[in-house]
């Protein structure tokens, strides 16, 4: 690997870590699409293209949101039987969306670029209008089994299929349904994050055996890029969420709504061959 390409996937990690701590945006939603351009870059075969950007950014999302949890668990953020449970209920819809969605052929670079896109600009949504904040203080409600397996199937599919940790679904079920504190609810949902990419990461590298990917690569994840970019990550979070608590972030967040909307168009365009 060359010297600028290992600058660049470093560089990029660090600039996401930061933004992400600052301004709270999954890890999945900026390293996949550096992921993607880098891997189409260096000239990965139209086939594995798609599966290997999943599989990459989810093993960086694991790195970021083991991290999180860590932390979060030790402000007492997390409510571990929830994390649990979801997680346990999305590695079935992880392990069923990498099986029969993402790793056949017409789920190819056009389709994966469409469906990003429109998570992509989901999150743009959620970022630029005004949060809704519950009163919930001390009324959480009980998760009950049906409810829970659900919320995270739909999490794990939504992270199979783009490469995301499966936030934009999780942090509004757990504070909007089960009541949660804000705090609480993006603290479990890391924890739940981390059991969702842990399950993604192990399926795409089973399902990517023998697969025309990177040396560095084992199955559908590139584990050498993807600690270039998950590793920087980690040092420049905890930067980003300090100074996230000093300034005011709204025009960071318009700032970084306005470059999503840019990318997601240019992934639309690339799709529809502009």
């Amino acid at each position: 690997m060359a010297l600028t390409q290992v600058l660049a996937l470093v560089g990029a990690g660090l600039a996401g870590g930061f933004l992400g701590g600052l301004i709270g945006v999954g890890g999945g939603v900026i390293f996949t699409p550096v992921l993607f351009f880098y891997f189409q870059r260096l000239g990965v075969a139209p086939e594995a293209l798609a599966p290997l950007t999943i599989g990459s950014s989810l093993f960086c999302t694991l790195v970021v949101a083991v991290a999180s949890a860590y932390f979060q668990h030790r402000r007492n953020a997390v409510r571990p039987r929830v994390a649990l449970g979801a997680g346990l209920s999305s590695a079935a819809a992880v392990y069923l969306t990498t099986r029969f969605v993402t790793t056949q052929p017409w789920y190819d670079a056009r389709v994966f670029q469409i469906v990003f896109s429109l998570i992509l600009l989901v999150v743009v949504v959620r970022m630029v209008r005004p949060r809704r904040v519950v009163s919930n203080e001390g009324s959480e409600r009980r998760a009950g089994g049906p409810v829970l397996a659900g919320v995270g199937a739909a999490a794990g599919a939504v992270a199979s299929a783009a490469g995301v940790g499966g936030g934009v679904v999780l942090v509004p079920a757990y504070h909007g349904f089960f009541r949660m504190p804000v705090a609480v609810a993006v603290g479990t949902s890391s924890a739940t994050i981390a059991v969702i990419a842990l399950a993604g990461v192990l399926s795409y590298a089973a399902t990517g055996r023998g697969a025309p990917v990177p040396e560095t690569a084992l199955g559908y994840v590139d584990v050498g890029r993807a600690a270039l970019l998950s590793a920087p990550a980690l040092l420049s979070a905890r930067f980003g969420v300090r100074l996230a608590h000093r300034i005011d972030t709204r025009a960071l967040r318009l700032t970084f709504a306005a470059v999503a909307c840019f990318v997601a168009a240019r992934l639309i365009l690339g799709a529809l061959g502009g």
